[in-house]
């Protein structure tokens, strides 16, 4: 799947599930910033497909996650 198809993926999860976010075009990628009850999440989609997600709140790091893996963080932070 192509990195707009991975962005567009993602958004439609977080609508899905009732999750606010805002768009970010910041160096060359298109960021999601989503805050949660702990923690805010900058999720970042690439053009060469690659996603970077950030937290900020208890421990921050950033690293290279799955479309599955940061959609499957986010739900389980909102949901507690």
């Amino acid at each position: 799947m192509n990195s707009l198809g991975q962005l567009l993926e993602f958004i439609l999860g977080l609508q899905e599930e009732k999750i606010s976010f805002n768009l970010q075009c910041v160096r060359d990628a298109i960021m999601v910033v989503v805050p949660t009850p702990s923690k805010c999440y900058e999720v970042e989609f690439f053009e060469d497909g690659h996603i970077e997600a950030q937290t900020f709140g208890p421990p921050s790091d950033v690293r290279s996650f799955t479309l599955e893996e940061i959609t499957n963080r986010l739900v389980a932070d909102v949901n507690g």
